[in-house]
């Protein structure tokens, strides 16, 4: 291994680079954000097509008198070789590990088609791993803690620059959301044209989440990965069922009454006196009511402050876990 006096690690000779029979790719690994101290090694995953191998540059890690930095103006950089018989698409994945071989940062340099009998150059910004529902204690002021899942459906937890916007406020990306929460998409109501964002808060438990919200919602990289939960977001199941939701969104309440801003599931189009099985049948606003052995679609209220149309009385329910919510039956 040679060191250069810009700091980099060069470990492929690049005068080989000439060779007939081998391409390269010139990897620089920097920090996403503020430099990354006591950088012992880097393990990468080089990924191409359907195979991948693991790699570590040095091959042995630093000792602690002589660890590395990770900095957005001075990169680490090293080389890879492939022979010129693979053309499948390359991605790198690099782990900053220290000297106990903890990681410290992961980032990854997605697909980069390869080039053929040629050098190319890839760049892989690497963030600090980090607590989502404790931004702070890694992360400097003005960041926030996401998740991010590769493509083997890993989960990573990284810093990222934050910007103002509160649990259940539009979003664009997680850089409009205030530290301590991601922009989740909607995908389910989402459309090409109008896509469905909102900043959502992370939870340990539910003293994180502030009045009328809980630490109920589950979110992965998919199944057998570990699960990070969110706040739920308190809204106005009655009426339109629109009232504290984002637009796209529609107000469902969940058991234990907790309500939550979701999508409008398709099976969800029972009005008023139609049948159903359960509250999934019925139309926003309504939830399934079993009166006498016939379960049928009506209309939520609150009991504390019951709007119903005329006709009809907000009716406490038999099932006893609705305590705040009741519906509005024939008088």
């Amino acid at each position: 291994m040679k060191e250069l006096p810009s700091g980099a690690i060069l470990l492929a000779a690049l005068t080989a680079a000439c060779s007939q029979d081998k391409s390269f790719v010139v990897v620089s690994v920097s920090s996403s954000g503020p430099p990354i101290d006591n950088v012992a090694q880097l393990r990468v995953r080089v990924t191409e097509g359907t195979s991948s191998e693991q790699l570590l540059y040095p091959e042995t890690p630093r000792p602690a008198t002589d660890l590395l930095r990770l900095d957005a103006s001075a990169p680490i950089t090293f080389s890879v070789s492939f022979p010129t018989t693979v053309t499948a698409d390359v991605t790198f994945d690099v782990e900053a590990l220290d000297g106990k071989q903890a990681t410290l940062a992961w980032g990854t340099s997605g697909a980069q088609p390869l080039r053929v009998g040629q050098v190319m150059s890839v760049k892989v910004s690497v963030g600090r791993i980090c607590d989502p529902t404790r931004p702070a204690a890694i992360c400097d002021t003005g960041n926030t803690c996401a998740l991010v899942c590769d493509k083997n459906s890993q989960p990573w937890t990284l810093c990222f620059s934050a910007g103002q916007g509160k649990p259940g406020d539009p979003c664009a990306s997680t850089a409009d959301c205030a530290a301590g929460s991601e922009c989740f998409d909607f995908a389910a109501c989402s459309t090409s044209a109008q896509p469905v964002k909102t900043c959502r808060q992370f939870c340990g438990n539910d003293s994180d989440c502030g009045t009328g919200a809980f630490c109920k919602t589950a979110v992965s990289c998919g199944q057998g990965s570990t699960a990070l939960h969110l706040c739920s977001r308190p809204c106005d199941p009655t009426g339109a069922a629109s009232g504290g939701c984002a637009t796209g969104l529609t107000c469902f309440i969940y058991a234990g009454e907790i309500t939550d801003c979701a999508c409008r599931d398709a099976s969800r189009v029972g009005s008023v006196g139609v049948a159903c099985a359960t509250d999934e049948n019925c139309q926003p606003g309504l939830i399934c009511v079993d009166r006498g052995g016939a379960q049928t679609c009506q209309a939520i209220c609150r009991l504390t402050s019951p709007a119903c149309t005329a006709g009809t009385t907000c009716t406490r329910l038999s099932n006893p876990d609705y305590q705040i919510y009741g519906a509005c039956l024939p008088s």
